[in-house]
């Protein structure tokens, strides 16, 4: 089970054990042997368990902090979409008053408009169509006197 001599870091000679590689010291019995390796090997593992646990804990904190900061994001968020629709609403309400008043402007022009009374030519009960006649009479050249000189015209 024990192979080659070796001298070992803590002064001692003794042989490896074969099927741990561990070094068995001279005058050690196996039940030492055992009792050391298990202490040294206990040792390892505790040290892997604290680096785990060190690890865990940081991951922990990471994500802690990365949950604080995405409830962070999503409160901006908030405030950006309340802003956007507020704005949305302004905008809405707007194009609303808008297309209201083109709507009753429309509805205006559409009404019937009264017309104002144009010239009428009402004719007279009693009267016929013709047109009445007028005399004139055309004097060139006489005068009271008799045959004269000028020219007097007398309508």
């Amino acid at each position: 089970m024990c192979s080659g001599a070796t001298q070992s870091d803590e002064g001692g000679v003794g042989f490896k054990h074969g099927p741990t590689g561990e070094i068995i010291y001279f005058g050690e019995s196996e039940k030492a042997f055992y009792k050391r390796v298990g202490k040294k090997r206990q040792a390892e593992m505790d040290a892997l368990s604290e680096q785990r646990n060190a690890v865990m804990a940081q991951q922990q904190a990471e994500s802690q902090r990365l949950q604080v900061q995405m409830v962070q994001q999503e409160q901006e968020q908030s405030k950006q979409v309340a802003g956007l629709q507020a704005d949305q609403a302004k905008r809405i309400g707007g194009i609303k008053a808008q297309g209201a008043a083109a709507s009753s402007a429309l509805r205006a022009l559409a009404q019937p408009q009264p017309t104002a009374p144009t010239a009428q030519i009402t004719k007279r009960i009693g009267q016929s169509g013709a047109p009445k006649a007028t005399k004139s009479s055309l004097r060139i050249g006489q005068t009271s006197r008799g045959a004269g000189s000028g020219s007097n015209f007398s309508i």
